[in-house]
């Protein structure tokens, strides 16, 4: 228990460090984007909100300034170019879920009306313009959560068995103990299916 709680403790700082890290980063490319101006700032905004980690205040405000550029651009490059950001940044930092689902629908919506708007006519309707790209936009490519998470627990479970079977199947001197030997390499086995498995179907 002793080691599991070291383990444990340990994980919990690395996660902290590369935490404030992230959060760290945004504030330095929110805080440029300040200063910036045209597609420096979109840039800039962009980098803020990928660097996105739960509660941090400046890849919120990264989005939303973004949104606020798409909605108030004077033109249909620069609003088009605001809107694209700020997809992509969402679409960058989902992981299970996807943060700001909201904000994402209404950048698809009003990138597949630019694009729309900027077509020859010729192509159909405006409607029927919009529609194609809106569906376009819509689609999701992204792995299925359950079959990443079984992934994921067959790499801890492979991970997992193998150092317990480095810590328990072998003695002091160097000997396997049969069954411990047999259980973790099991445990190895097992995780390994689970793993390869879940990365196919993902």
């Amino acid at each position: 228990m002793r080691t599991l709680g070291r383990g444990l403790g340990l994980f919990a700082l690395a996660l902290a460090i590369v935490s404030v890290r992230v959060v760290w980063s945004s504030r330095g490319e929110w805080k440029q984007a300040q200063s910036s101006t045209g597609d420096e700032q979109v840039a800039h905004l962009g980098r803020a909100a990928r660097l996105y980690a739960p509660g941090n205040p400046y890849s919120r405000r990264a989005l939303d300034e973004l949104a606020r550029l798409g909605r108030s651009a004077s033109g249909a490059a620069e609003g088009l170019a605001a809107w694209r950001e700020a997809r992509s940044a969402i679409l960058a930092t989902r992981s299970f879920y996807t943060p700001r689902r909201e904000l994402l629908d209404e950048a698809n919506a009003r990138i597949a009306a630019l694009m729309a708007a900027a077509e020859d006519p010729a192509r159909g309707s405006a409607a029927e313009r919009r529609a194609w790209h809106a569906a376009r936009l819509a689609q999701d490519d992204a792995p299925s959560v359950g079959w990443s998470l079984i992934a994921l627990l067959g790499l801890g479970a492979w991970i997992g068995s193998a150092v317990g079977f480095f810590l328990r199947a072998v003695d002091e001197r160097d000997k396997l103990r049969p069954r411990a030997a047999v259980s973790w390499a099991l445990g190895v086995g097992v995780g390994l299916v689970l793993f390869f498995l879940g990365l196919s179907r993902a």
